[in-house]
């Protein structure tokens, strides 16, 4: 390949280590005395906590970050509210589709296991593809003389860093439903796949995908918030103790909270 596109293969690389990173949250599943199959509760709460922090810090904030001064500044957040409620509205016709019968029925959706299991794969998997976009975007727009050199490979340590805490979110749910953990890493990794996917054409037109930013961003946050507050929660309040989950979602929270402000 010319060297004129050696940005998109150091695009593709830096999506593809930061999709293995989010394998590397099964991790912690080999510790036995998590007993994550009696505890999986907790497990929902402390998930729950995760995608919160990530959907608000890492996909709504950049919106208002963006936000200009005078009447401009109400259209980075306007995007970004739209696309937010497209997310809650694909999860819950994602929701309404994923029947116990169809679960049963379709070689498709049946290696994901329970339903709960299918929605927070399917969650995390378009939460990926902003972040693939801004890898590529990154990388590309170091070839449009942007002024801090290194720009694609920053973003990309960002991306995998936090992605290893919410492939936890993603394993959680499949190791309790029996999953190995080899299975729990690999489609961890499988929910981060549009990652690489996304930054070659994202670096090789940064012009067009640049201002699709904010609307994926705020669709992804609203998909992981809907499943959150509609499926996590109740689930977990179902059969586990209210405080214990309310902890448990506070400390995935502030976990996730501290990787946003150490990175």
């Amino acid at each position: 390949m010319p060297e004129d596109y050696e940005f998109v293969i150091n695009g593709l690389i830096a999506g593809v280590i930061a999709s293995l990173a989010c394998g590397l949250g099964a991790l912690p599943l080999l510790i036995p005395q998590l007993k994550v199959k009696d505890r999986i509760h907790l497990g929902y709460g402390f998930a729950g906590g995760l995608m919160f922090a990530a959907s608000v810090y890492n996909l709504l904030l950049p919106a208002i970050d963006q936000g200009t001064s005078g009447a401009m500044q109400l259209w980075p957040v306007s995007n970004d509210l739209f696309g937010l409620l497209l997310g809650c509205v694909f999860i819950w016709m994602v929701e309404r589709y994923v029947t116990p019968k169809r679960l049963k029925n379709s070689m498709l959706l049946k290696p994901f296991g329970s339903r709960m299991e299918t929605l927070v794969f399917v969650a995390m998997f378009f939460h990926s593809i902003p972040e693939g976009v801004a890898v590529g975007v990154g990388y590309g727009a170091e070839t449009h003389g942007v002024e801090f050199s290194g720009l694609g490979f920053s973003i990309a340590l960002a991306i995998a860093i936090h992605n290893i805490p919410e492939g936890l979110a993603v394993d959680l749910p499949m190791r309790a439903g029996g999953a190995s953990v080899w299975k729990c890493f690999w489609f961890a990794v499988l929910t981060s796949l549009p990652q690489p996917l996304a930054a070659v054409p994202a670096s090789m037109l940064v012009w067009l995908f640049e201002p699709l930013m904010l609307p994926l961003l705020g669709f992804a946050a609203g998909a992981m918030m809907f499943l959150v507050i509609d499926e996590l929660i109740p689930e977990a309040l179902e059969t586990g103790n209210h405080t214990a989950i309310t902890w448990c979602f506070m400390f995935g929270f502030s976990l996730m909270l501290l990787v946003q402000i150490v990175l």
